[in-house]
Order: structure tokens, then C-alpha cells, then sequence
């Protein structure tokens, strides 16, 4: 295994998969938040060290593409790495393994450090990381903003209100219940097999926040968004196989 590069066993239960026998997109996004918080740990730059600093990391977008579906009760890899940091944020990349070594999802995310007190965006360079770099490619092309979109009477709409349980220990709702949101909003078949998920989160929401998704199905791409209180709090595209 390369420096800097983490990876860490799981086994695939009952509960990851969903009614048709397809793995949650909430459960890769929980996989790929695990192995991350655990390898900022190993480098001194996880959650205990930053809040020393009233720091915190933060997901802004994240993106995974399906290469083959796992099956219930396999045992697969998860591995992380992260990239140089940029101006204002830092890249990460993922890889889930077979027992094989054989690739069965890529990803990649993009994470910001902010102030927990003032939420407040910090600079990179303010930021000493003593890390040597991973320096191997991104498994997916580098990423852009999705871009905004208007809504018309074809939306569909699906209500939401966020509960405790959907809370991180930052005080915000968890990446990981947005992709919930997403699936419990949209009308999935058996035949809807997901081979992109990407996500932009763009404004945090709390406990008791009321949420709306809207989403449109054209051909084999659904877009959706997140409104409360006519801000977008995610946009999401979805790309069906």
C-alpha cells in the first residue's frame, strides 16, 4: 500500500441493501465518510485535532460511479486517499474493492475547512498539514459545480422534515441522510440501476428544518434539488445505467 493511502475491510449486510437488492447510495456515501474521518485521524487531522482550532471539515460535493454492483453478505474494500490541497479546498479519492482487488465503485469528493464558530471558510494556507500526498490520479474526471436549474410544473415534490436522528456531531444533518431524502422522493423500479450519483451540498440545515426535493427524470438523468426557505440546500444528479 502506497504512503498516505487508507483502506479498511466491511462486509455487506442486510440492512445496505434496498427492496430490489441494490446497494443504498447513502450507504457508499456512509463508506466513503468512515475511511475519511479514520484517515484524517491517522494523519493528526481529524475531527479532535481541527475542533481544537474551532476548525471543522465540511463535504461540499461529492461523486461516485458504479462499475459493478456488490452483492449482499460480500466483503469489500474501501480505499482513500487525499490530494495536495487547493486555494480553498481539498481533494479526496475512493476506490471500493472486491476480495479480488477488483473495482467495483470509484469516487471522488471535495471538502472545505470551516470555522465552527464563526462558519466562516478558512484558507488553505492558513492550515499546516505536515502530509505527504498521494500523487496518483482521480479515478473520475475533476468535477465542476452542477448547475443550477429552474423549476416547472414537471417536477415532482416530496416534503421533509429533519429530525435528531438525522444530526451529526457538528449540530448539522449528515451528507449521508441527503442521499435518503433523494431515493425516498423519487419512484425507483426494479430495473433503475444508479451508475452516477453526484451531490453539491450548499447550505447546511438543522433540526426541525423543513425540506422540499423536486426532481425530473429525463431519459436516463434525474436532476433534483433541495429548497428550505427558498434557499437550495443540494443539488443532485442521478445517471441511470
Amino acid at each position: 500500500m502506497e504512503k498516505n493511502v487508507f483502506e479498511k475491510e466491511f462486509e455487506l449486510r442486510i440492512s445496505d441493501f434496498d427492496c430490489f437488492d441494490k446497494i443504498k447510495p447513502s450507504v457508499i456515501l456512509d463508506f466513503f465518510q468512515d475511511v475519511a474521518g479514520e484517515h484524517a485521524d491517522i494523519l493528526s487531522v481529524g475531527f479532535n485535532d481541527l475542533i481544537k482550532k474551532d476548525l471543522i471539515w465540511v463535504l461540499v460535493r461529492t461523486k461516485y460511479e458504479v462499475i459493478k454492483e456488490p452483492t449482499l453478505y460480500s466483503k469489500i474494500k474501501v480505499r482513500t486517499w487525499p490530494h495536495p490541497k487547493g486555494r480553498i479546498d481539498f481533494d479526496r479519492d475512493y476506490l471500493i474493492l472486491d476480495e479480488n482487488n477488483n473495482i467495483l465503485i470509484k469516487g471522488t469528493s471535495k471538502w472545505v475547512i470551516v470555522n465552527y464558530k464563526t462558519r466562516r471558510l478558512s484558507l488553505t494556507k492558513d492550515i499546516d498539514f505536515n502530509i505527504e500526498f498521494y500523487q496518483e490520479k482521480n479515478y473520475l474526471e475533476p468535477f465542476n459545480k452542477l448547475q443550477d436549474f429552474d423549476l416547472d410544473d414537471s417536477f415532482i415534490s416530496f416534503n421533509y422534515q429533519t429530525l435528531f436522528t438525522d444530526l451529526d456531531h457538528n449540530g448539522h444533518v449528515n451528507n449521508i441522510k441527503y442521499a435518503d431524502m433523494i431515493l425516498n422522493s423519487i419512484n425507483f423500479n426494479e430495473n433503475d440501476n444508479i451508475k452516477l450519483f453526484e451531490i453539491d451540498y450548499i447550505k447546511e440545515l438543522k433540526k426541525g428544518n423543513s425540506i422540499t426535493t423536486y426532481y425530473k427524470k429525463e431519459n436516463n438523468i434525474i436532476l433534483i434539488k433541495g429548497i428550505s426557505e427558498e434557499n437550495n440546500i443540494y443539488l443532485a444528479e442521478i445517471v441511470l445505467a
